[in-house]
């Protein structure tokens, strides 16, 4: 995964960091996607596991991006007059 030339981290919790900082809404939508993919992938590493407190960690991450991906929706609404956003970013 690489935007610009620079490898971008493939770690979870890596990848939801730089979602929750970035303030660019236009940048958004793929670090979300990202994100959300990387975590969905370790849950199902983690399946076969004990839970562990890895698995809240994951879990609140989801609802965090969640959050962002719903803020995010609200902006592109305000932008383009209050309407309805014709598409979901996930």
């Amino acid at each position: 995964m690489s935007t610009n030339g620079t490898p971008r981290p493939q770690d979870w919790k890596e990848l939801y960091q730089l979602a929750m900082v970035e303030t660019d809404p236009a940048k958004l939508p793929p670090l979300i996607a990202d994100a959300h993919r990387a975590i969905l992938d370790r849950i199902q590493e983690t399946l076969t596991k004990p839970i562990s407190a890895e698995h809240d960690r994951l879990s609140d991450a989801l609802s965090g991006l969640r959050a962002l991906r719903q803020e995010v929706n609200s902006w592109r609404s305000k932008a383009n007059g209050g309407g309805a956003v014709s598409r979901n970013l996930a």
